[in-house]
């Protein structure tokens, strides 16, 4: 199996290329939860091949047994992106261009699965969503007379904004499940759209469990968290993430003490600009 061989490099070389080994490894890491070890492996050599600064291209068609009722759409959707990456997508828009093409190989391994439809339908939307950011970096810019001259605003204190999302955790488990991959893969956009200067995960227990061993294991849930986070953002969130454990305390819904609460289970992730 290559994902723990694709953990260990470090990704040095182009802003697509470093990109694209992130995208890359978070499809091998869903693949890899979901028991498909085949596709797993498939992503994480070529997260392999992007973290050293030599991207594949995007996957043929013919790599995969796509039913015939899709393949013209897929078709079209390929051609659109290699002519992006073969114009200047790469250095105008790398960030997107990598989430394209690594969302485009979701979209045919999902399709050549063709038993997920929720799952076909997102890799999909994300493709277009990345694409539309492409072609609005690749377009040219409309001429515009220069403006006048404007008054000089008053200053204003630097708004804080802050977005929050919520990873849930089987009992006793620090394990990332597919649902909370998900999460994390929109929170670690976030962080990239916010340009977030503080990340703050917050880990919790239900009240299963001594209190001691609730505290360690909610340390666990959040680091767990951070190590995913960390794959799906470029930016380098290790240094701008403050970590905190309350573990039994403060719950989401109050229960007894030994009372098992799915609830209660979770990390919240804070993402402040």
């Amino acid at each position: 199996m290559q994902l723990d061989n694709a953990r260990k490099v470090s990704p040095d070389g182009s802003t697509f290329s470093t990109s694209l080994y992130k995208e890359y490894m978070a499809l091998s890491e869903l693949e890899f939860l979901e028991g498909d070890y085949a596709d797993s492996d498939v992503f994480a050599r070529r997260a392999i091949s992007a973290a050293g600064n030599k991207p594949t291209t995007p996957e043929e068609l013919g790599a995969r047994r796509l039913p015939a009722a899709n393949k013209g759409e897929l078709a079209t959707a390929r051609r659109e992106l290699v002519e992006a990456l073969t114009a200047t997508a790469t250095e105008k828009a790398p960030v997107n261009a990598a989430q394209a093409q690594a969302a485009f190989e979701c979209w045919m391994q999902e399709q050549e699965e063709n038993f997920q439809p929720d799952d076909i339908a997102k890799c999909r939307a994300d493709y277009m969503a990345s694409m539309t950011a492409v072609r609005s970096a690749l377009a040219p810019a409309p001429a515009t007379a220069a403006p006048a001259p404007a008054p000089a605003p008053a200053a204003k204190a630097p708004q804080r904004m802050a977005a929050t999302y919520t990873v849930n955790f089987d009992f006793d488990s620090d394990g990332i499940s597919k649902k909370a991959a998900e999460i994390i893969a929109e929170a670690g956009m976030a962080v990239d759209e916010m340009k977030a200067s503080t990340i703050i995960l917050s880990g919790y227990t239900d009240r299963a469990g001594s209190e001691a061993y609730n505290m360690k294991l909610a340390d666990r849930r959040a680091k767990a968290v951070l190590g995913a986070l960390d794959i799906r953002s470029r930016k380098k969130i290790a240094g701008a993430t403050q970590i905190k454990v309350y573990g039994e305390k403060n719950n989401k819904k109050k229960t007894e003490d030994g009372v098992k609460e799915p609830e209660n289970r979770r990390v919240k992730i804070e993402i402040i600009r």
